[in-house]
């Protein structure tokens, strides 16, 4: 494609020089017509169109030496282009050839790898998976396993209660033993526990036994308390010791 177009560019380029040759001859021509002709003919004008036409003949023969000089460096980039393609082409051929050997040399590993694992002994591995059909299923599970649970929460709590109701009696049994049996507060307890039982009075010593145990508990908080105060206000007071000691000495 590029010969060809190089080839109808010249073949214009000769077209064109012919074309000079021809202007340039018949100015000539014109000239030699003039000096036969009679005096009485205006030669301004001929001679005017001879100056344009020598000018228009330099101006065609600068074109054509710049469309020569345009051609040979066409010329020169198209070879250099050419030779571009050639070394883009050999590169690109060298790239394939190299990913296909790699290619090769991997499929080779690989199935290397796929002999080797096809011919050591394979371990199963046999898991049974429990799957619910239903929802229904899973929803009564979860029913059984609430109430289950509600269950054994109910039960130790009755259990606690019981305990407390045993050791509670068993205190009672144990002071009833110490204390002499004519004792009035015992008398008093047993009457209106046991024998005839009162609600109000029930209520009353319920109430009384409650401020006690807070009295004693508060007590004890308190003693603890102060016991801390007190170890605060000792190291507080070393401090202070130390200090006056080093006040002292200097």
């Amino acid at each position: 494609m590029k010969e060809e177009l190089l080839e109808a560019i010249y073949a214009t380029v000769e077209r064109l020089e012919q074309k000079v040759d021809e202007l340039s001859d018949s100015p000539k021509n014109a000239g030699t017509e003039t000096v036969l002709s009679p005096a009485s003919i205006d030669t301004s004008k001929l001679e005017k169109a001879i100056l344009s036409v020598s000018a228009k003949e330099e101006e065609t023969i600068g074109n054509l030496a710049k469309l020569r000089e345009a051609i040979c460096i066409y010329i020169d980039l198209t070879k250099k282009e050419a030779s571009k393609d050639e070394q883009r082409s050999k590169l690109l051929f060298d790239t394939v050839k190299q990913l296909k050997q790699e290619q090769d040399a991997s499929s080779k590993d690989l199935q290397e790898r796929l002999d080797n694992i096809s011919n050591t002994p394979q371990k199963k591995i046999v898991t049974h998976l429990f799957e619910p059909t239903s929802k229904y299923v899973l929803l009564f599970i979860g029913g059984l396993a609430l109430s289950l649970v509600l269950s054994i929460w109910g039960n130790l709590t009755q259990w606690r209660e019981h305990q407390d109701r045993e050791e509670a009696d068993l205190k009672y049994r144990a002071l009833k033993m110490v204390l002499p049996s004519d004792d009035p507060n015992v008398r008093y307890i047993e009457k209106n526990f046991s024998v005839c039982p009162n609600k109000e009075v029930i209520e009353k010593v319920r109430t009384h036994v409650n401020i006690y145990e807070d009295s004693i508990r508060y007590h004890n908080e308190m003693i603890q308390m102060a016991a801390i105060k007190d170890s605060i206000a000792n190291s507080l007071f070393k401090e202070a010791n130390e200090i006056k000691k080093k006040i002292n000495q200097k």
